[in-house]
This record gives structure tokens, sequence and C-alpha cells, in this order.
């Protein structure tokens, strides 16, 4: 669940289909979020499989002289 104050920055307006929106409903339910909350959670959940799969920058270490 979210911990951290949500700033709005921008609204974002999306049209569903009849089947797109009957799915997001059932999602929604299953985990007893709004379907912005959804959103937000499938979001977070891809972000975080593409960081997995992306290796970290690895810091450079200091020259020695």
């Amino acid at each position: 669940m979210q911990t951290a104050p949500v700033v709005q920055r921008k609204m974002f307006t999306i049209r569903f289909s009849e089947d797109e929106l009957a799915r997001l409903e059932l999602v929604a339910k299953h985990y007893g979020l709004t379907a912005a909350g959804v959103l937000r959670m499938l979001l977070k959940r891809e972000e975080d499989a593409i960081r997995a799969a992306v290796p970290a920058p690895r810091a450079s270490k200091p020259r020695k002289r």
C-alpha cells in the first residue's frame, strides 16, 4: 500500500472497452483496490521487473597512482 503522500501533478484520462473495464474491475475487486490503485500497482510491479533485469551501473573505483 502507498505509504508516502501522493502529490498530484498530472491528470491522466483513459478510455476502456467494455472487456478492459471488466478486467480492471475484476482485478480491483480481487486486490481490494480502486482502478487507480490497480494501475499504480501494475506500474510499480513492471518497473521493479525491468529494474531487476537491467544490471545496475558499477561504481568506478579510484585509480591507483
